[in-house]
Formats: structure tokens, C-alpha cells, sequence
């Protein structure tokens, strides 16, 4: 069952790496195909983040399974 799901119905307290895991999992399951289920997709307007620069430069989202990257950017 989700740890952090476990935490709240406990009542304890949900902490930075508790989010940054939850956020890795969500990239980890939409993998390269990046859509809406991604909060970092929805954010940046249903794109991947860096999807502007040129394909040599950058080959996916700049926060693939990258949960604290996932977190800083949502946090902007």
C-alpha cells in the first residue's frame, strides 16, 4: 500500500523525501510517455520540461525519475 497514503490516515507527518519518492513512482509508471497523470507535465503546459531545447542537447524531460528535481520544479 502507498507509504504515504499509510501516513495520513495515521496522522504523521509526510516529509520531503516521502513527496519526492511519490513523485519518482509517478515518473517511473508514465515513464517517456509523458501526459497529464505527470504533475510536472501538467504544470509546464502538457509538455515535457526542456522538451524546447534541441534533441542533442536534450533527450527526454529534464526531471526523468528525478523526484527532488520533480519537486523544486513544482515548487517554482
Amino acid at each position: 500500500m502507498n507509504k504515504m497514503l499509510m501516513k495520513l490516515i495515521d496522522g504523521k507527518e509526510i516529509t520531503e523525501e516521502d513527496l519526492e519518492h511519490a513523485l519518482y513512482k509517478i515518473c517511473d509508471d508514465v515513464h517517456a510517455s509523458c501526459y497529464e497523470a505527470c504533475p510536472v507535465f501538467e504544470k509546464n503546459n502538457c509538455h515535457s520540461l526542456g522538451d524546447d531545447k534541441d534533441w542533442e542537447e536534450n533527450r527526454g524531460c529534464d526531471c526523468f525519475k528525478d523526484g527532488k528535481a520533480m519537486l523544486k520544479f513544482l515548487r517554482s
